[in-house]
């Protein structure tokens, strides 16, 4: 049988560009080369291009999303989507790969566009009202609206998290205590995006489930607790192991661990998740469990959790992504 060719799209145009390389360098050595002709395509901005040696770009044809190489057209069976923060987190580029019909590994335009904008991600899972999920109190402003500081944080209270409403991997994130403080992190979260979100702080435990839809099933991976050494887990403390510690699978009760199971999979199955996906929560001393936000791009690095899950649960890297292309 002829082995497909597979492009894993990786960077963009997001502050999670490096990142993004790092994932999608891991996916393309994890994958089968029996099986597939992997060829990696950084995205940045519109330089599209395959780098099949240091020296050597070959830009892709935006058209069709084909190379030629060596005087050959190569067109792709399958993209898998390797792509922190936009275009390949927030529905651009799954957009663009429906219009050309080529199939991909993550969620579809619809639901990446939603659930990227925290904002909106909040108010459907807030409407979705379902059994022990709760979401934290919060406000949405643009840059160019008017905010009574006083006001805003008698309804959020302190502290408080400021936070970009599209982008990942806790950029523009800042968790603040004082109310002198707020119009400093706002700013910073202005940087990065034209909208942010004014976050009740929920005091407890980061808590974390992969799921993926394998062979038409929904399967959860084992639920890990994300400790920081930092005030929260920041793009810092995501990435320097040092600054970090992921306890997998999470020292908590069975009954926790299969509420917080169970809501992921009904999660997945209600936003119309597809490829792997992971729904990070705060757990309170009570046991209250917080959804926290979905992340449909998750990273892929050695540093990541996702496959630290896979470990724990003794899958391969390899058997995960050929389940997601073979789909």
């Amino acid at each position: 049988m002829a082995k497909k060719n597979v492009a894993v799209v990786l960077g963009g145009n997001s502050g999670e560009y490096e990142i993004s390389v790092k994932s999608g360098q891991e996916v393309a050595k994890a994958l089968d080369s029996r099986k597939y002709n992997v060829y990696p395509i950084v995205i940045r901005g519109k330089d599209w291009y395959y780098k099949p040696t240091p020296k050597e770009r070959i830009q892709v044809d935006k058209n069709d999303f084909s190379i030629t190489v060596a005087g050959e057209k190569i067109a792709f069976h399958c993209v898998f989507n390797a792509i922190h923060g936009t275009p390949g987190e927030d529905g651009k580029l799954q957009g663009y790969f429906d219009m050309l019909n080529i199939p991909y590994t993550s969620c579809n335009h619809e639901v990446s566009a939603l659930t990227f904008h925290k904002g909106f991600c909040n108010m459907l899972v807030r409407a979705l009202a379902l059994d022990d999920l709760k979401v934290s109190e919060s406000v949405l402003l643009t840059s160019d609206e008017f905010f009574e500081k006083d006001a805003l944080l008698q309804k959020i209270g302190l502290p408080c998290f400021v936070k970009p409403v599209k982008s990942g991997s806790s950029v523009g994130v800042s968790k603040v205590k004082k109310a002198e403080d707020l119009p400093v992190a706002m700013e910073a979260a202005f940087e990065v995006c034209d909208e942010i979100m004014v976050e009740r702080f929920i005091k407890g435990r980061e808590l974390t489930c992969a799921v993926s839809l394998i062979k038409g099933a929904i399967k959860t991976f084992p639920v890990a607790e994300i400790v920081s050494k930092k005030e929260f887990f920041d793009l810092e403390a995501k990435y320097d192991s040092t600054l970090n510690q992921e306890i997998i699978p999470a020292p908590i009760s069975e009954s926790l661990t299969q509420r917080i199971k169970n809501i992921s999979k009904a999660l997945f199955r209600h936003l119309r998740c597809k490829g792997i996906v992971r729904f990070d929560y705060i757990v309170t001393d009570r046991d209250e469990i917080y959804f926290l936000e979905v992340n449909t791009i998750p990273g892929m690095t050695a540093e990541s959790i996702v496959p630290k899950m896979l470990h724990a649960e003794n899958i391969t890297a390899t058997e995960l992504y050929m389940a997601l292309i073979e789909g």
